[in-house]
């Protein structure tokens, strides 16, 4: 036929739009592209070719409020059967978390379901059709009473906006890549709430060595694990996606995420939930990224988002200097502040950074 042939499958980028329209179909332009890590007038072109092409859509439905199926399963495995039982369970998309007990039950199990019905299948084809298990009591969960609120949902964690000032003010002097790597991580444990953190000064599709990785909370197994499916081109991954679009990359619930995919089982296992990974940025080189790992599903507000790429900005200067790209300074001079970010005490006497200006596709803007 004349004229320009029309494609007939979609690539990984057409996918990861599709993916992220499912997610939210009202979102932006640019979070999209910040998402599948292009350029927002990229976004603009794909999605009219889905739409003319291939009959994209966007549909809105009004989800039934209170018809959400929470549900604790308690189960007796046969002889030796328990840890495999628990390891097929806890892979499973719909489990929330999966305990070894003693007792009454083997393995305690809670999951989350659209609906009743679909609670009911999973028990009777998934869980009583496993041939470890011999019997499975449920039950609903109802709602919580008293406790941390941690159950409720989403929230973010607490920056101690004090814990971040003692670590940061003042002449900082760090001998290698370990020992700075050591203050990151306490910077963002115990002034930004993450759980866990890790400092990486090289793409994870490269050997991994003790000068370019500095992990804590993170098992050696999951770092193994993690680096051979980057390298086997199986999920690319937050720490892959911030070194090639040098934005931050937030991940709310990674046992789901696509941005992790052929990777949810090892998260599960590994425990921990949402992550922000982070560009450190000297000049207009990328010199290392930082992960936080939080523990509990979390919502970050644009504000703390802020304030931690002003923490990584922080460390800039010191970190290429470490890694040998930035002139020491000289010899008995006071440091000044690392990075782009300044700190300033404010009216109620607590240290708050001020980011630099964030250049976000192409716009730029004071966080």
């Amino acid at each position: 036929m004349p004229g320009r042939e029309r494609r007939r499958e979609l690539d990984e980028l057409d996918r990861a739009l599709v993916a992220a329209l499912r997610e939210d179909g009202r979102a932006p332009n640019v979070e999209l592209a910040r998402i599948a890590g292009t350029s927002e007038k990229t976004v603009r072109t794909r999605i009219a070719r889905l739409i003319s092409e291939f009959g994209l859509t966007i549909t809105a439905t009004l989800p039934e409020q209170g018809r959400r199926s929470r549900m604790v399963y308690l189960l007796h495995t046969e002889p030796g059967s328990r840890f495999e039982v628990a390891e097929f369970l806890a892979a499973r998309a719909e489990v929330t978390r999966v305990e070894l007990t003693t007792g009454s039950a083997d393995v305690l199990v809670t999951a989350s379901f659209p609906d009743d019905a679909a609670a009911l299948r999973f028990q009777v084809q998934t869980v009583e059709a496993h041939p470890g298990v011999r019997s499975v009591s449920s039950c609903h969960l109802i709602g919580e009473v008293g406790g941390t609120g941690h159950g409720a949902g989403e929230s973010g964690p607490r920056v101690d906006t004090e814990a971040l000032a003692a670590l940061i003010i003042g002449p900082p002097r760090y001998a290698d890549f370990e020992g700075l790597a050591g203050s990151i991580c306490d910077a963002v444990t115990k002034g930004l709430g993450a759980d866990r953190a890790m400092v990486v000064t090289s793409p994870p599709d490269l050997p991994r060595t003790a000068g370019n990785w500095y992990a804590r909370g993170i098992s050696e197994r999951y770092l193994d694990r993690w680096q051979r499916l980057v390298q086997d081109r199986r999920t690319q991954g937050p720490i892959r996606r911030v070194w090639d679009t040098r934005l931050h990359v937030f991940v709310s619930d990674a046992r789901s995420d696509p941005l992790v995919a052929d990777a949810h089982d090892l998260v599960r296992q590994e425990g921990y939930i949402s992550l922000l990974t982070l560009p450190v940025l000297y000049g207009a080189s990328l010199v290392a990224t930082i992960s936080m790992y939080y523990d509990r599903l979390t919502a970050l507000d644009d504000e703390y988002i802020a304030t931690a790429q002003g923490v990584a900005d922080h460390f800039a200067v010191a970190m290429a200097r470490v890694l040998g790209l930035a002139p020491a300074p000289p010899r008995g001079s006071r440091p000044a502040a690392q990075g782009g970010a300044t700190w300033a005490v404010g009216r109620d006497g607590m240290a708050k950074p001020t980011p630099k200006p964030v250049n976000v596709m192409g716009a730029t803007r004071t966080p």
